[in-house]
């Protein structure tokens, strides 16, 4: 029996959109978003695929690549929609791109496949007042860095409410001294389990210091482990930019599946906790929309557990990765097996 029978898989995508009331992580990798500047409509739309090539590939270097500008004359047939959207007094030009072509184009430059796996970080900031940074407080070259980090890479931030819920959790002394536990169960809140801590000071002359930290918590053993931690310096556009690329490029090498030829790798998985067919049908979801699952079947199910084999595009680490990065799976950590799940309903 195979689990994908069970149940059409919708999707749905939004081509119009208003980029300060929707969150990024909404958008798809296939849409290319770019400053409507004084570039005629071709080149704009040349730029957008270049932006889609960096989003779906996760490389930022790909453009120099040899296929690159392998689609470049069939623009107007791998289009589905495109046009002009203005915000905060900028216009934007936006057009959205076919998938299977980006994919067979991006597989042709022998490169990995980043169509999921993309977090929505939180960013604890203390300002150069030494205030935490509200999402209220978002505004001028801080916005314009995320922004242009954002669209570029296709990773979306957000910032804490800083109402009295946070208040009560959280303090600008907790940020400074890096008290990772605190940050972490009070981002817990807003559904993620990766973070930011950074200091933003002023040096004068338009330069500005950033240091950052990206963080990953654990709730169920309450541990947090510092995966990059760095210091940039420049504008403040460019700092906020350059950090957002950063975590790109370790999501990118996390989640990007290079796809591999012949004969596919296989991995068996257990998932437990069932508790209703909706959860079967959810499970069918989540996998069916993995980049690095190839196909999956049923090889033995009950009423509160299913086992499934998996074949893959990629390695197993791929698999893992995906799999971990979901908040409805979590691993069983008192078996053997790093592919036994309980799910979370």
């Amino acid at each position: 029996m195979k689990l994908n029978v069970l149940v059409p898989i919708v999707a749905i995508c939004s081509l119009f959109f208003s980029m300060s009331s929707m969150a990024l992580s909404e958008m798809s990798p296939y849409q290319g978003v770019v400053p409507a500047d004084n570039s005629t409509e071709a080149q704009l739309q040349e730029k957008a695929l270049e932006q889609v090539f960096i989003k779906v590939s996760g490389n930022a270097d790909i453009n120099k690549l040899e296929g690159s500008n392998a689609l470049d004359s069939q623009l107007s047939s791998i289009m589905s929609e495109f046009g002009y959207k203005t915000v905060d007094n900028k216009s934007y030009y936006y057009a959205n791109f076919d998938k299977a072509n980006i994919d067979d184009a991006i597989r042709a430059m022998k490169q990995p496949i980043w169509s999921d796996g993309r977090p929505e970080v939180l960013i604890w900031l203390l300002n150069e007042n030494k205030k935490l940074t509200s999402e209220s407080m978002i505004g001028g070259e801080l916005s314009s860095g995320l922004l242009e980090g954002e669209l570029t890479r296709g990773i979306s931030t957000q910032f804490p409410l800083m109402d009295l819920d946070d208040a009560l959790a959280i303090s600008e002394a907790d940020v400074g001294g890096r008290f990772y536990q605190t940050m972490g169960q009070a981002a817990s809140r807003y559904g993620t389990n990766t973070y930011v801590a950074a200091n933003l000071t002023n040096l004068g002359n338009d330069q500005w210091e950033l240091k950052w930290d990206l963080v990953e918590y654990t709730a169920a053993n309450k541990k947090s482990e510092v995966i990059i931690k760095q210091v940039s310096n420049g504008n403040k556009t460019s700092v906020m930019s350059a950090m957002i690329s950063e975590i790109a490029d370790y999501y990118a090498d996390k989640f990007a599946v290079l796809e591999t030829t012949g004969e596919k790798t296989t991995q068996t998985i257990t998932i437990k906790n069932i508790t209703s067919f909706q959860d079967i049908i959810k499970i069918n979801a989540l996998l069916e929309n993995l980049n690095a699952v190839e196909s999956f079947e049923v090889v033995n199910m009950t009423e509160t557990e299913v086992e499934l084999l998996i074949s893959l595009k990629g390695g197993i680490k791929s698999l893992t990765n995906a799999l971990n990065s979901h908040s409805k799976l979590q691993q069983n950590l008192i078996t053997p097996s790093p592919f036994d799940y309980n799910w979370q309903p």
